[in-house]
């Protein structure tokens, strides 16, 4: 093909590695732009929960994703035996745990885990947080969360032995299994209004869809890019093969 006074004349090497690469710069693009909308999904989503009358929880209630981040209220009593901290939990550049306690739901044999929120965490992990839990707390408000399926590498999600626990994830099954407890599948967030002296912002997502859309931005140009160098380095001057045999 010739444009102008030059000829597209690709090499081999470099159309394979256009062809492998090109295609990655775009599935990333459009990837950020699902992730985009996701965000905006889940954003109205909570906005409607927000608004939407508390659902309160009695006993084993199964949630569908339409009730994530639900307002809910339960009534009975925290079990401080069994304790739990999520680690690696970052609040504007400091390192520590979510505080998770059981609660035992009135007039069910089921608990319900409820995340009390953020305390900092000393850098030595044999060195867990002193909380305190009042016994006397009959009825919380807060919001249900459906707990994702984290991506794992190996089994081992808690990092101690015995309560309290140092987990890396909340893992329903096994914490049932070493806890005794019949657990429901889904986590109770603390309103940020109910007494305690731990961080509460609980927010749907924490990069906003604006973000995600201005990385699939710069991998569409990443790959306009490509495109671009691909053409220019391929592209040569008309007889300039035979010129050098003078």
């Amino acid at each position: 093909m010739q444009i102008g006074n030059k000829t597209f004349k690709p090499g081999l090497i470099p159309t394979i590695v256009f062809l492998l690469v090109l295609p990655v710069l775009l599935r990333l693009g459009f990837w950020q732009l699902d992730r985009a909308e996701e965000k905006r999904q889940l954003i109205e989503l909570f906005k409607q929960q927000n608004e939407a009358g508390p659902l309160h929880i009695n006993g084993n209630i199964e949630l569908t994703e339409a009730q994530n981040y639900r307002n809910a209220t339960v009534e009975g009593n925290f079990d401080k035996s069994k304790q739990i901290f999520i680690d690696n939990k970052i609040h504007q550049g400091n390192t520590g745990v979510y505080v998770v306690t059981p609660f035992k739901i009135k007039n069910s044999d089921y608990h319900l885990l409820v995340n009390r929120g953020w305390v900092a965490m000393n850098i030595d992990r044999k060195s867990l947080p002193q909380v305190k839990t009042d016994a006397n707390i009959t009825r919380l408000s807060g919001k249900l969360k459906i707990v994702s399926k984290n991506f794992t590498v190996g089994g081992k999600y808690q990092s101690n032995e015995g309560w309290p626990a140092l987990v890396q994830w909340i893992n329903f099954k096994d914490i049932e299994e070493k806890s005794g407890l019949k657990i429901l599948p889904y986590m109770f967030l603390l309103d940020e209004k109910e007494k305690g002296r731990y961080i509460r912002e609980w927010k749907p997502v924490v990069m906003q869809p604006e973000k995600s859309i201005s990385y699939a931005v710069q991998w569409f140009s990443l790959a306009l890019a490509l495109v671009i160098i691909y053409i220019v380095v391929n592209l040569k001057a008309v007889g300039s093969e035979s010129g050098n045999g003078k």
